[in-house]
């Protein structure tokens, strides 16, 4: 990239702190708003850059520590729940953050060669992709502990995610994600004691899990419409038995995978499956700058999780807090978001995924059920239903 300006970076870098930090500013959202103010392509694109990574690893805060999700950190909020309440919050963190570097490390050993596997994998499997989720959902689902229960919330969730999705919303996943999960756990919410959160060291256990990831997040970049980590989570616990600390490590390489991948689906199948990919392929030629872009990912999430690392300690005092009051804070806040970022229909949306959520829990039925909020629409526009 030739006009490569330090100040533009960390400018971006900023931002992606500050949109990963607070829910509802999601980095697509400020790319967006970005785009508005005709800045040049190039500063843009660096933005971009910067900004993606820096978001993807801030998110894991608000997700472990006050249950709020994203599309992509849903899942990490079930474990990443429990560990707080073990006192390995800390913990959590490390995972998270060890298995992001680990998988950058491995997603470079063959990104220079996966632009020819991506070639060859999607001229033969395209055509069977909407059979391939099919099955895997019908297996999630029949393997599931009460599937009398899975089927008939897979399908409401479905149908309020075909509603949302084709909505004219600014941001559907905002209320729609919200609602099922964060919402939901906040209205089944008992107080309990959270202990002193421990800064203890973490096993290598972890790294098996990552390796997975890392492959499953390759492969996830090939499907279109079922990219989110939280989906390809689901589906790979159908066939690998994923434990508190296996998930952790799970979605975080998984999503740092595939938004590194994206960059090369992106230059060799003309396929962007990450939104920030796509604004950064209307910016610039994606194929004559993927080194330098690849570069700057890394610098920009390596940074990242320097600072949560550094920060720790102040960070795992999030946990302490008392959630019975935190919670109405909480639960105003993500009202308040969905209505100004989506208005009226947004809150339907948040009100109804919050209902259906609260079933979900009130039943014992696994919250991995309601992905089907994004799975059955995608499965609806290939069956063309």
């Amino acid at each position: 990239m030739e006009e490569l300006n330090p100040l533009v970076f960390l400018a971006g870098w900023a931002l992606g702190i500050v949109s990963g930090i607070f829910p509802g500013l999601h980095s697509n959202t400020i790319i967006s708003i970005l785009d508005s103010l005709n800045i040049q392509p190039a500063q843009l694109a660096l933005v971009i850059i910067a900004l993606y990574p820096a978001h993807l690893m801030i998110s894991i805060i608000p997700a472990i520590f006050f249950g709020i999700p994203e599309e992509g950190t849903v899942l990490m909020i079930l474990p990443g729940h429990r560990m707080v309440l073990q006192g390995n919050g800390i913990a959590a963190l490390k995972t998270v953050l060890a298995s992001a570097i680990v998988a950058v490390l491995i997603a470079l050993s063959i990104f220079f060669i996966s632009g020819d596997i991506y070639k060859t994998a999607y001229g033969l499997l395209k055509q069977h992709f909407p059979y391939i989720i099919f099955v895997f959902s019908m297996i999630l689902l029949l393997r599931s502990k009460k599937p009398y229960f899975s089927f008939p919330i897979f399908v409401c969730a479905g149908m309020l995610g075909h509603a949302a999705l084709g909505s004219d919303m600014p941001d559907p996943f905002l209320p729609l994600f919200s609602g099922m999960f964060a919402a939901a756990a906040i209205l089944t919410y008992k107080k309990c004691t959270i202990p002193e959160q421990k800064d203890c060291e973490i096993k290598p256990d972890f790294l098996k899990y990552t390796a997975i990831g890392v492959v499953a997040g390759m492969f996830a970049d090939l499907l279109p419409g079922i990219s989110s980590s939280s989906q390809v989570a689901t589906f790979m616990s159908i066939f690998i038995p994923l434990n508190t600390l296996g998930y952790m490590a799970t979605i975080s390489a998984i999503e740092i995978s595939e938004a590194i991948f994206s960059l090369s689906t992106a230059a060799s199948i003309g396929k962007a499956r990450a939104g920030a990919t796509a604004w950064l392929s209307k910016m610039i030629d994606i194929n004559s700058e993927l080194v330098p872009l690849v570069i700057l990912f890394i610098i920009s999430l390596s940074m990242t999780a320097a600072l949560i690392f550094l920060l720790r300690k102040k960070i795992a005092r999030l946990a302490e807090l008392d959630f019975s009051r935190v919670n109405i804070i909480i639960l105003s806040y993500l009202v308040v978001v969905s209505f100004l970022i989506d208005s009226w229909l947004g809150l339907f949306v948040f009100l109804i995924g919050a209902g259906l959520g609260w079933i979900t829990i009130k039943l014992g039925v696994e919250r991995t059920t309601l992905m089907g909020a994004v799975i059955v629409p995608v499965l609806l526009l290939y069956f063309r239903i």
